[in-house]
């Protein structure tokens, strides 16, 4: 019974930086603030912005860094008046230095072996995952959800990229085709579309960046019938993305999400209740379900995926 609804039950598992941290990696926002030599040594060295972001920047989450970077442009914006070139040539750059700053950290974080890891629960979430049909939206830059694919033995590696079944949406940071690392121009750093800035400042939209396409995934994402959503703030730095997941041409869809701890799960309720203009007509209307899901605590979080996923797969 089980496998025969498999094949129509097609999912998109959405990954964010959640996923590393559940894995011991020391990837968080305020561990690349607090630790990176780089970013001290450019502020040290006259970059302004990544002073800006030591001084002003705070928190866990990327998103508190993109937020952060838009902040940044309309302060710039403020100071010198809309379309000045030389301070807008000199952000960019500054911004160029940071981006390869992040990378490196991120580069020798992902890299360090962790003890007594703590990947055990992504694991046994994983399995319960992978009795869908699935595929895997990575917004990270690292590749150690790739561990995960069914086919981890392509490349003679342990890290799949099969792009049918991971796709790594803003980049990442090893390129499995010339086995090699990428650089970190290769990686997508910025805001989304609804934080706007001046036209001079636009480099800074993950939209405008060479490997940023969204087109492809949305016609992806409406084919699916379930959305799991792990270690994501779900916050306006991916508004983009989270606005299509949860838009009106959603219908009979099921979405379990995740949310580590009570403060992160009522903030991703809000922000969910954001982009679907209202959660009651979203369910009711639409027919929609949504399953938040505490992972902090992890037997609890283990059976309720298991519930949710049997009930999927149990012939009505």
């Amino acid at each position: 019974m089980e496998q025969n609804n498999k094949a129509t039950l097609k999912a998109m598992i959405f990954i964010g930086n959640g996923f590393d941290v559940a894995h011991g990696y020391k990837t968080k926002y305020s561990e690349f603030y607090a630790n990176s030599f780089e970013l001290k040594e450019l502020a040290s060295d006259g970059n302004v912005l990544c002073q800006h972001i030591l001084d002003n920047v705070k928190g866990d989450l990327w998103q508190d860094l993109e937020c952060g970077l838009y902040e940044y442009s309309k302060s710039l914006t403020l100071k010198y008046g809309e379309g000045d070139k030389k301070s807008s040539t000199i952000f960019k750059q500054e911004f160029s230095e940071l981006r390869s700053a992040l990378f490196n950290y991120l580069k020798k974080a992902s890299n360090v072996s962790v003890m007594n890891n703590p990947g055990y629960f992504v694991g046994e979430l994983s399995k319960e995952w992978a009795r869908l049909d699935y595929q895997i939206v990575s917004f990270n830059y690292t590749p150690i959800v790739a561990a995960y694919t069914t086919d981890a033995s392509l490349y003679s590696s342990n890290l799949s990229f099969n792009k049918d079944r991971i796709i790594y949406q803003h980049g990442c940071m090893y390129n499995p085709e010339r086995g090699i690392d990428n650089t970190a121009a290769d990686i997508v750093l910025g805001i989304d579309d609804s934080q706007k800035v001046e036209l001079l400042h636009s480099f800074l939209y993950k939209t405008l960046q060479n490997i940023y396409d969204i087109t492809d995934l949305v016609g992806a994402m409406e084919e699916k019938n379930v959305y799991i959503v792990f270690g994501c703030s779900m916050g306006p730095s991916d508004h983009n993305y989270f606005r299509t997941l949860f838009g009106g041409n959603m219908q009979n869809k099921t979405y379990i999400i995740y949310g580590h701890g009570n403060d992160a799960l009522e903030s991703i309720k809000g922000y969910a209740m954001e982009y679907t203009g209202g959660r009651y007509n979203f369910q009711t209307e639409n027919h929609n379900i949504i399953h938040f899901i505490d992972d902090s605590i992890q037997r609890k979080a283990m059976l309720e995926t298991k519930k949710v996923i049997d009930g999927l797969l149990t012939t009505k």
